[in-house]
């Protein structure tokens, strides 16, 4: 076993690959009490952590997917844009326009989600899980026409 102060020189100091930082014993005077420490008010412009890390994840990998497949059935596949808010920004400014409008979409649910989440959690989960089922449902329907094509070819040619 080690001594008091063989601990306390272990403890403060950390290997980091094959360097050796060693941070300075804090003096007693300056120590705060661990319930002290848990009630600091955060510093200005601080931000609380997310709530829905993993699900806002989730939705921004089935946006990017959403884009993507819709961009392919358009470009390659001759196909329309059946969301006529989407027809129209996609009409006007193209590729870069739908990705704008889908990730600000994006954006306007993660804010609303965290917004809720402070006020009503049942509300706020079922929002999340409800706006991720919204995004999941393009992929699936693209995901579905672009199997039909490639099972049933156009024969019409």
């Amino acid at each position: 076993m080690f001594t008091e102060t063989e601990h306390s020189a272990r403890a403060h100091t950390m290997p980091v690959g094959e360097i050796v930082v060693e941070k300075a014993p804090q003096p007693s005077s300056q120590r705060r009490p661990a319930s002290a420490a848990g009630s600091q008010v955060p510093p200005f412009l601080s931000l609380p952590g997310l709530r829905f890390q993993e699900e806002y994840v989730w939705l921004l990998f089935l946006a990017s997917l959403d884009v993507m497949l819709t961009w392919y059935i358009l470009e390659k596949k001759d196909g329309e844009e059946v969301n006529p808010i989407a027809r129209i920004v996609i009409e006007a400014w193209g590729l870069w326009g739908a990705i704008a409008f889908k990730f600000s979409l994006v954006l306007f649910v993660i804010v609303a989600c965290e917004w809720v989440v402070r006020r009503r959690i049942r509300s706020a989960v079922f929002l999340v899980w409800f706006s991720l089922v919204v995004s999941v449902s393009p992929v699936l329907y693209s995901g579905i026409l672009l199997a039909y094509h490639w099972l049933v070819p156009n024969t019409s040619a």
